[in-house]
């Protein structure tokens, strides 16, 4: 049993959701299923890539509010997971490693899924919600199914079973993990890509797994982007048979269903990398789609700038259920469910992963990377959404500005 040692201090952006609440009316006690698809960045037909098949996510993205901006908090498994799942930022926990205990060193702290269990909600677990390595969680779920993600859907299908035979609303967290290297796609999705219409400009041919360096030829390095490809059309086929279930079930209409990530996007050869952990947009942006019934602003689009640690507040707003103990350090955008145009936060900040010190901040039209000791660097992220060319020497005054929202935190960039 968990022993609470403090009370939250609340943002004021969260009070004022939670006095507001929605402007639309939707049915009561509405069930949560978050669909998290690992390492998937926004290679995907909806966010524009010409060249990704994803038409059932693509579908959902017309039935569902679409936010275009959207980043981890940190492009690591353990440590972006735990931002989701207790709320709170990588400088309040200290977790940037895989292997760092999430409950050993948050025990104050009600992880999300316990928390709805705690209000009255059946949860279920099928897939990975949070990286096994990083310890047990505070009995977060009812029902665990897998815990390393999921391949198919007969356990989904089982986890869901599960979750309406209860005779109360349900918190079903489903964790794919297709899009998590290596990549084997099956033989029907990798024939969709073909090789010669990617292009190896700017990505490494150094390729590292495991401990070992691998030099690619540039064939090597087109077919390891088609299997990337593959495996999203993979997944995409089993998110939206798993949504057809849902609707075939009558779920669709009594449930707060998100589809997206529960952790970081992918660099795939940029930035001499093929991995993760740093703070390039490529690496910390993410999908992130939310449909929640009768909003009328499904099948928009919002370009106002999320964070993963957003999703906790969210979800205890949209579902009326009181705060948890700790401070949740993410702020409620339902707001942004009832308007999708409204202004909203200045910035995201991202951190690299095992290197607390590295730190992103993303404002619409810029990222500020900053180690602390080395000069900070400046990427238009609008005409150069890859983040290669640095122009911090032509913006000095720019540079200052968000040298000081740095320092001033992620709470100096809250919507007014």
């Amino acid at each position: 049993m968990i022993v609470h040692s403090f009370k939250s201090s609340i943002p004021l952006a969260l009070i004022v959701s939670f006095l507001c609440g929605c402007s639309f009316e939707k049915p009561e006690k509405l069930n949560v299923v978050y669909i998290c698809i690992e390492d998937m960045s926004t290679d995907l037909g909806c966010y524009g890539h010409p060249i990704v098949k994803s038409p059932h996510i693509d579908r959902f993205a017309k039935e569902s509010l679409l936010f275009e901006d959207v980043h981890c908090q940190v492009a690591l498994c353990t440590a972006s997971r735990t931002s989701i799942v207790m709320g709170v930022r990588p400088t309040t926990s200290g977790i940037v490693k895989i292997d760092d205990p999430m409950l050993e060193t948050l025990p104050n702290t009600v992880s999300l899924s316990r928390h709805f269990r705690d209000n009255g909600y059946y949860a279920v677990r099928v897939g990975k919600y949070t990286d096994p390595r990083s310890g047990p969680l505070d009995e977060a779920f009812d029902t665990t199914y897998e815990e390393w993600g999921v391949e198919s859907n007969e356990l989904v299908f089982k986890g869901l079973e599960e979750a309406i035979s209860q005779d109360r609303p349900f918190f079903l967290a489903v964790g794919y993990k297709q899009a998590h290297d290596p990549w084997t796609p099956s033989a029907e999705s990798r024939a969709l890509y073909e090789p010669s219409r990617i292009s190896v400009e700017h990505r490494t041919s150094r390729f590292q797994y495991k401990g070992e360096v691998t030099e690619l030829s540039e064939r090597q390095m087109q077919e390891m982007v088609c299997d990337y490809y593959g495996e999203i059309s993979d997944v995409d086929r089993l998110v939206g048979s798993f949504l057809d279930e849902l609707k075939g079930r009558g779920l669709f209409e009594k449930t707060i269903i998100l589809v997206g990530v529960f952790d970081h996007g992918f660099s795939l050869g940029y930035h001499e990398r093929w991995g993760k952990t740093n703070v390039w947009d490529i690496e910390t942006e993410v999908p992130l789609m939310v449909r929640v019934p009768g909003n009328p602003n499904n099948g928009k689009r919002s370009s106002g700038i999320v964070e993963l640690v957003d999703v906790y507040p969210t979800l205890v707003d949209l579902c009326d259920l009181p705060l948890p103990p700790q401070e949740l350090e993410g702020t409620s955008f339902v707001p942004l469910l009832d308007h999708p145009d409204r202004a909203w936060k200045k910035a995201a900040f991202t951190h690299g992963a095992y290197n607390l010190p590295l730190t992103g901040v993303k404002t619409k039209a810029y990222n500020l990377v900053h180690d602390g000791e080395k000069a900070p660097m400046l990427f238009d992220r609008v005409t150069d959404p890859l983040n290669l060319i640095d122009i911090s020497s032509e913006h000095p005054d720019l540079v200052s500005d968000l040298l000081e929202l740095k320092q001033a935190g992620w709470r100096a960039a809250l919507p007014e």
